[in-house]
């Protein structure tokens, strides 16, 4: 990912582990080239940009979570998945 370094967006994206940031244009040209010519690099990025967003920001994970909680709660016996 690449964005622009600007509100909330650096709070997301970790430059040069899980994304990129820029603040101008020829900032954003020459990551893309960088990216575009680096495929490992980029590749790298992607895996981990990926597992940041499902372990920090993706509500589906919390919601599993309290609904394993609280079905662990109920059935206090059985093995409870999801």
């Amino acid at each position: 990912m690449i964005a622009n370094a600007v509100g909330g967006i650096p709070l997301q994206i970790a430059h040069e582990y899980s994304g990129i940031l820029t603040h101008t244009i020829e900032g954003t040209a020459y990551w893309i080239k960088q990216l575009v010519n680096e495929l490992n690099y980029a590749r790298e990025l992607g895996i981990k940009g990926k597992e940041h967003i499902k372990n920090n920001f993706l509500m589906t994970r919390q919601i599993k979570d309290y609904l394993w909680a609280f079905l662990s709660l109920i059935h206090k016996d059985d093995s409870v998945y999801l």
